[in-house]
């Protein structure tokens, strides 16, 4: 982006001046209200490897036979998610969120957010029609607040 407007930059025009900008890669609180982000829930990546043999093995000579890394792959990332609500079953992962407060409970509260517009925008609306809560406040903050 910025080398895209430094390309454009003339003298006397427009951003020429500017030393400095910072483009925020958000989003809009639904479709009529942005957002300024003032905190992350931080990242945290992971790698998992799955062997069973010391070749590959063809599925279709040995599969029932011996164990297949996709299936076991399949099956050990299926344990860290409770089906139908999205909770994270790792050990431990909540041990620095700290607890929600009445106050904060509150805030999520006031927030207009439409969970009709956001199955839309997620594009899940015309498919299962399901978001993984029905209530606002539990969505906004496994969005925003928890792992």
């Amino acid at each position: 982006m910025f080398e895209a407007i430094a390309d454009q930059a003339q003298s006397g025009k427009f951003l020429n001046d500017v030393d400095f900008f910072c483009i925020s890669d958000n989003y809009w609180l639904g479709k009529t209200k942005p957002c300024i982000t003032y905190g992350l829930r931080g990242l945290a990546y992971f790698e998992l490897s799955v062997q069973c043999a010391e070749q590959d093995l063809h599925s279709g000579v040995l599969g029932g036979v011996v164990h297949e890394a996709m299936t076991d792959l399949i099956h050990l990332m299926a344990s860290l998610v409770e089906p139908g609500t999205g909770k994270i079953l790792v050990d431990g992962i909540m041990e620095d969120v700290d607890p929600v407060t009445e106050e904060e409970r509150k805030l999520y509260e006031s927030i207009e957010f439409d969970l009709e517009e956001m199955k839309e925008s997620c594009k899940v609306k015309t498919i299962s029609d399901k978001l993984l809560s029905d209530d606002k406040v539990s969505v906004l903050m496994n969005r925003w607040r928890y792992p």
